[in-house]
């Protein structure tokens, strides 16, 4: 019986010891990995776009550095009313000056398939750092109507809007705008054009075949600002706008083709309450109730693939900022009516090789007469002009030498005095320009 015993205990023990083993070894065996989820391409919006992990959107990233280099002269020459010390002065940095500047922009572009269309939504934030010299430098980096020298090191967002079934939420390019100054480089010389990102509700019907109509809600102060006319009255003066009772209202009609495009826009603007500072008093000099308008036409043509012309023009009354002359006229004139304006212009680019362009562009503005006070009236004239020559040695990579010339002038006269008066600015600038798009 002892030896059974013995024999039943070794053979249970050596079961054991062998399960004990066979899992001691299963548990030192490999598990299985989790799959990978991989980037995946995008095709369905065309090249860039990947899906992001994990979602049914698509995404495309991108973005460009720019850098530019700047040789400005500007010469200005005021006649202005100084009693006693006879009419004219003279201002102005004749010797010139070298000025650097570079922006930086990233782009994000999400988009999803949905039952209603894609929903898109689209962000371009944008960096700047360096100094302006020269004509009216805004803070996107073109210009307006201000004499600037100044240095900026900042962020602004230049984008960022939601498409969803036709419509258009957010910062985005107002639905007035065409040619928009396509055709410079650098920082323009006088914004004498329509170019303008704003904050916006649109909606937008496509009818097929390349045509489309677009209504949209906009904000108005985008373009505005207030106007001071220091040169033209012993004492001075300013226009200053009040705020925003009611968003602008503006409307496109517009076709896109293979020959080219084409627009024709409108904009209603409500002026609101306008505040005046000078020689005839202060006070309100409109109400929530006065309203200004503009209108525009612009098209462009596409010979072959070398070569693209655009032309455009606008007239506007008592909305001086959709002819891109904010803070250089004022919305209304001393009378409170609204001051008249327009431009005519575009840009012609050819392609001489796949790498190699040149570009002719400028554009000219003018206002009608203006009350500044119960003596004095004042107009504005103003053009530029400039021609580039371009290089892209490789893909994304641009190179461009550019050089224009601004001519800016306000003139008017004194019933009391018996005088004219002008303050004209007169400026050459040479640009080099470097920019890398990925």
């Amino acid at each position: 019986m002892k030896l059974k015993t013995v024999i039943k205990n070794v053979l249970l023990g050596s079961v054991a010891g062998l399960a004990m083993v066979g899992t001691a070894a299963a548990a030192d065996l490999p598990v299985k990995a989790k799959a990978a989820e991989y980037v995946k391409i995008c095709s369905t919006y065309g090249a860039g776009f990947y899906y992001i992990p994990g979602t049914d959107t698509c995404l495309k990233v991108g973005g460009y550095v720019t850098a530019d280099t700047y040789y400005t002269k500007v010469e200005r020459t005021v006649s202005a009313y100084e009693v006693g010390e006879g009419f004219f002065r003279y201002t102005g940095k004749p010797d010139g000056q070298f000025d650097f500047y570079s922006r930086a922009a990233v782009q994000l572009d999400a988009r999803t398939q949905t039952e209603y269309g894609t929903l898109r939504s689209y962000i371009e934030a944008r960096f700047e750092q360096g100094q302006n010299y020269g004509y009216g430098l805004t803070d996107d980096g073109t210009t307006s109507a201000v004499f600037s020298d100044t240095t900026r090191n900042r962020a602004v967002l230049k984008y960022g809007y939601i498409q969803f079934a036709g419509f258009t939420f957010g910062q985005a390019t107002s639905a007035f705008d065409f040619w928009a100054g396509d055709g410079w480089y650098g920082i323009r010389p006088g914004n004498f054009y329509s170019d303008q990102s704003l904050n916006v509700i649109q909606y937008t019907a496509d009818f097929g075949n390349g045509f489309s109509a677009t209504i949209a809600l906009e904000d108005g102060q985008a373009r505005e600002d207030d106007y001071g006319f220091g040169d033209f009255t012993p004492f001075g003066g300013s226009f200053t706008t009040q705020g925003q009772q009611v968003p602008d209202i503006v409307a496109n009609i517009a076709y896109e083709g293979t020959w080219g495009a084409f627009k024709i826009s409108g904009a209603y603007h409500n002026i609101g309450d306008v505040y005046y500072v000078g020689l005839g008093g202060t006070g309100f000099i409109s109400s929530a109730d006065d309203s200004g308008w503009a209108a525009l036409a612009g098209v462009r043509f596409d010979f072959a693939e070398t070569t693209t012309l655009y032309v455009e023009g606008a007239y506007s009354k008592g909305a001086p900022g959709y002819l891109g002359l904010a803070g250089a006229l004022p919305v209304v004139d001393y009378y409170g009516d609204g001051v008249a304006g327009w431009y005519v212009g575009g840009s012609l680019t050819h392609y001489w090789t796949p790498a190699v362009f040149t570009t002719l562009v400028g554009s000219y503005t003018a206002s009608d007469d203006y009350a500044v006070d119960n003596i004095n009236s004042i107009d504005f004239t103003g053009y530029n002009v400039g021609v580039n020559i371009g290089w892209k040695p490789v893909k994304g990579l641009t190179l461009v030498l550019q050089y224009d010339y601004l001519s800016a002038e306000y003139s008017g006269g004194n019933s009391y005095f018996g005088t004219s008066v002008t303050d004209t600015t007169e400026q050459n600038r040479v640009t080099f320009s470097a920019k890398r798009s990925f």
